[in-house]
């Protein structure tokens, strides 16, 4: 018997699967890995909600208070569905020129307003001069680069808004007007 063992080599332990499950184990840790990270940007989402920023005159971003989102939810809610909107755009267009580093420039811009009652759109017939004359003293002096950019484009957007509705709110008691679009921006 001794002989026996002796003439039989031990048994080598199986080391691995080979390559086949070097695979199956990489395309596994790939699939856990891509399931955490799928799973992980839904909590977040729902932990984080994402956060809106407005931009102030002087070009920085700020956070938008919560107060102001919670209170515009809820005046949506209770409102019910909105009346239909009523479009009415500056004519002319309104052309300004400003400074650039290597020469003068020009910006045709489109504005149309959008309110929701008839009544705004007449008071912004009424008081276009007025309007047309502070939009272009606000657009006047700005910088090329800044304006070309798209967060440029929106600031100045909401500046614009911001002077119509306080236009018609002294003139009228109401800021009448809910958004303001440019429709058209040209650059020379």
């Amino acid at each position: 018997m001794a002989e026996e063992a002796a003439e039989k080599p031990p048994e080598k332990p199986k080391k691995g699967g080979g390559i086949v499950s070097l695979v199956v184990n990489g395309a596994g840790v790939f699939a856990l890995s891509l399931v955490a990270v799928i799973v992980g940007g839904f909590v977040n989402a729902k932990l984080h909600p994402t956060q809106e920023f407005i931009q102030t005159p002087d070009g920085k971003l700020m956070l938008k208070p919560e107060e102001k989102k919670e209170a515009a939810a809820e005046k949506k809610e209770e409102s019910g569905p909105p009346k239909p909107a009523i479009y009415f755009a500056f004519d002319p267009p309104l052309i300004v020129n400003f400074d650039d580093t290597q020469s003068v420039r020009f910006l045709q811009l489109q504005i149309e307003v959008l309110a929701r009652d008839e009544k705004a759109i007449e008071a912004v017939k009424l008081h276009q001069p007025v309007m047309r004359n502070n939009l272009l003293m606000l657009m006047n002096g700005r910088e090329y680069k800044v304006l070309m950019t798209r967060e440029g484009k929106e600031a100045l957007r909401l500046e614009c808004l911001k002077e119509v509705q306080r236009i018609l709110k002294k003139e009228t008691g109401s800021p009448g007007i809910e958004d303001l679009y440019f429709t058209s921006f040209v650059v020379q």
